[in-house]
């Protein structure tokens, strides 16, 4: 597959996972609220499917790339990924003050916090999708953006919970879940065009972006998870994430 074809694949995988975000909203125009635990349900599946596509998939392909004591490339790609999405997160709790196209005026800081948040956190989510296909293996990326697309629908159900307990409409919900989510098509193409260009850096690339989602998980989907749906659903619905993630690199050649 030649770069032209590489970048248009990217760009519709990660506009596709962006668009999916939208769906969390959808049910909100028939019903008021769902349940919390299903809520929760929802987003410990993705968070197990997120971590297989991370510590399984990416991981394991990186590894075979650099094998041995190469394998430090991959460590220090999951360290840096990790950190990164660390400070980002910091700063976004560390910068209350910031407003995002008047959601602040229209719905408080919780309506807010929680748009730039989820808008913030896609951008690593983005690199892995880039950097899955990027790396030649487009089943790895196919399999990277499948679970951030299902992960992005109950995080859909999370903003418009909060927005429309703010008094923002349900057509505004949409907007603003999918808005969230652009930067995973901001992320995905420059990265997947990076890795085609240094590919020797790719296993450190790969190990970035499993740092990234790890972090997101084990920081936000989890302990979010936990919240709403508590023990023992949360684990349950993790570990089913994880072994429907392994089911599907397998169907679609990965495992």
């Amino acid at each position: 597959m030649g770069l032209y074809e590489l970048l248009i694949t990217t760009f519709v995988a990660a506009l596709l996972t962006d668009l999916a975000t939208g769906l969390g909203a959808v049910p909100f125009f028939f019903v008021r609220n769902l349940s919390a635990k299903i809520e929760g349900a929802f987003t410990a599946t993705a968070a197990g499917m997120m971590i297989a596509a991370s510590l399984i998939q990416l991981v394991g392909a990186a590894l075979e790339r650099a094998p041995g004591w190469h394998a430090w490339e991959v460590a220090v790609g999951i360290a840096v990924g990790a950190a990164f999405f660390g400070v980002a997160s910091k700063w976004l709790h560390t910068n209350e003050d910031f407003d995002f196209l008047g959601l602040r005026k229209k719905g408080g800081s919780a309506a807010l916090l929680i748009v730039v948040a989820m808008t913030l956190h896609s951008l690593p989510e983005g690199i892995a999708i880039g950097v899955g296909y990027g790396s030649g293996e487009y089943t790895l990326g196919f399999a990277v953006a499948l679970a951030i697309a299902i992960h992005n629908i109950p995080e859909g159900v999370a903003i418009t919970l909060v927005l429309r307990a703010k008094g923002v409409s349900t057509w505004g919900c949409v907007g603003f879940a999918i808005l969230t989510s652009v930067p995973q098509i901001l992320g995905a193409v420059p990265a997947a065009w990076a890795v085609w260009l240094f590919e020797p850096m790719l296993p450190a690339g790969m190990g970035f972006a499993a740092g990234a989602m790890t972090y997101l998980v084990v920081d936000e989907l989890l302990p979010d998870a936990t919240k709403h749906a508590g023990k023992p659903l949360t684990p349950l619905a993790f570990t089913g994430g994880v072994v429907l993630m392994m089911l599907l690199g397998v169907a679609v050649g990965l495992g």
